[in-house]
């Protein structure tokens, strides 16, 4: 194991001589296995890394998370690893921002590996991700509907966000078994996490169910898996090189705060190329933001559009404009920042929107249904009388909803403030509207709209299914 990892430390240039590392380091056999491997590298280095290990208590498993720091503080000071202990209310920091258990774990992490790197002088972070979490990681990303770039799975190496680090992963060359062999042969004892026993995480399922199906179906799926991901790395990286020279000849200008384009041109290139152009343009603007297909598909859709000017909102604070012919992405003006997405709906079809971790299902029904079996997710409407085309975006100011047996409709703050919904999620529900009438808002009420009635002959049924994400919201 050790030949192994220092052979793809040197050859890959993972870590030099004389830098200050910093290491992630929960506890569990992962991260208690690869510091074990970078302080045995170390001493046969003679001591050339300065190894800082941080761990957080995260705040979600008291006492058993207390000895989950206890062991990454012992097992340090038995390497002679710096140990950098750090305490945070993970839950709390989830109700100011609304995100997610596992999304805000994550950025309390990498914002303390930032700190301590930082504060140390360190220029790499190494994290224990292994070949079974790369396999994971390409499942996760398949089955949510991801383009070929997501399918190669995470780089050995990258720059972090606004930071002169750089995050590497040493064992990804290495399965879960080897690694768990290796703590077994230097008689380490990691702690399990028991949140990763929890099939209430999607990533969970995948790992405790559907990967020992894969192998019931081919013990060699990893290998496989992994083999494919890197072809579709080299040719990922053909295609973006042909986006790049196709994208020179469709440039018009090429500012820090702006990119203009000719649209003629740009509708001449395979879409194959598009695609990754409209990327390649969305990365130079905001280059620490991970563009989703479903930004992607957006823009193409309007860039292909054919009204002769259109404007669209992305995530932070990007505009895309289309006056004729003539294509301007641009950061927002100050005075004009909005936090705002809008999508159109497939109907009938499904589309996951990425912004507000939620996938909307649509479908024409035979004719009535139970309307009591109908969750405050769903909704049936009379497909003709619809005012407009579906969209799925987040709240605006002023927006009201139409409610039956009021004539005036009501605002839709009043409405959620009188649902008592989260006020750190309100920006992020997803609201359901046919031209400009918010007909749905999922969870909490539909409006009076496009009613289904004796004279009603083609019903429409739409259904929001909300991420994990969402689960503390509506439980």
């Amino acid at each position: 194991m050790l030949a192994s990892v220092r052979n793809e430390i040197e050859a890959e240039g993972l870590l030099l001589p004389g830098e200050s590392v910093v290491v992630g380091i929960s506890g569990g056999n992962d991260s208690t296995a690869l510091l074990h491997i970078l302080a045995s590298l170390n001493k046969q280095y003679q001591y050339q890394w300065k190894l800082h290990a941080v761990h957080l208590n995260h705040g979600f498993r008291g006492e058993e998370a207390r000895q989950d720091a206890l062991y990454a503080e012992e097992l340090c000071r038995e390497l002679g690893v710096v140990f950098h202990l750090f305490e945070y209310d993970v839950p709390a920091y989830m109700e100011k921002t609304g995100l997610g258990g596992q999304e805000a774990s994550r950025d309390i992490r990498y914002r303390l590996y930032r700190e301590v790197g930082l504060a140390q002088g360190a220029t790499k972070l190494a994290l224990a991700h292994h070949a079974d979490d790369q396999v994971e990681t390409i499942l996760f990303r398949f089955v949510r509907g991801s383009r070929l770039n997501g399918l190669t799975g995470m780089p050995k190496r990258r720059m972090l966000a606004d930071c002169p680090i750089e995050l590497v992963r040493p064992l990804l060359h290495k399965t879960r078994q080897e690694l768990e062999g290796y703590c077994r042969e230097h008689q380490l004892v990691p702690r399990e996490d028991s949140s990763n026993q929890s099939r209430k995480y999607t990533r969970n399922l995948l790992r405790l169910d559907v990967m020992p199906l894969l192998e019931k179906v081919n013990d060699k799926y990893r290998e496989h898996i992994l083999a494919t991901a890197e072809a579709i790395r080299q040719d990922e990286a053909l295609l973006m090189r042909l986006a790049n020279e196709q994208l020179k000849k469709v440039m018009i200008e090429k500012k820090p705060e702006a990119f203009l384009m000719d649209n003629d041109k740009f509708q001449t290139c395979d879409v194959a190329l598009q695609r990754r152009m409209i990327t390649l343009i969305l990365s130079y603007l905001s280059k620490h933001t991970e563009w989703s297909s479903q930004h992607v598909e957006t823009v193409l859709h309007m860039l292909g559009g054919s009204r002769p000017s259109a404007e669209l909102h992305l995530p932070n604070d990007l505009v895309v404009d289309r006056v004729y012919e003539r294509i301007t992405f641009r950061r927002r003006k100050r005075q004009d920042r909005i936090h705002t997405y809008s999508y159109e709906l497939a109907v009938p079809g499904v589309t996951w929107i990425d912004e507000s971790k939620a996938t909307v299902h649509i479908t024409y029904l035979e004719g009535p249904m139970d309307w009591e079996r109908l969750s405050a997710n769903e909704a049936v409407f009379d497909a003709d009388q619809l005012p407009g085309s579906l969209y799925l975006r987040n709240r605006k100011p002023g927006d009201r909803i139409t409610l039956f047996g009021s004539a005036n409709g009501k605002k839709l703050k009043e409405l959620l403030i009188d649902a008592k919904f989260p006020r750190a999620w309100r920006d992020k529900l997803p609201l359901l509207t046919a031209g400009d009438e918010v007909i749905l808002v999922p969870g909490v009420r539909r409006s009076a709209v496009a009613p289904i009635n004796g004279q009603t002959r083609r019903f429409l049924h739409v259904r929001v299914e909300f991420g994990e994400d969402w689960r503390e919201v509506f439980s």
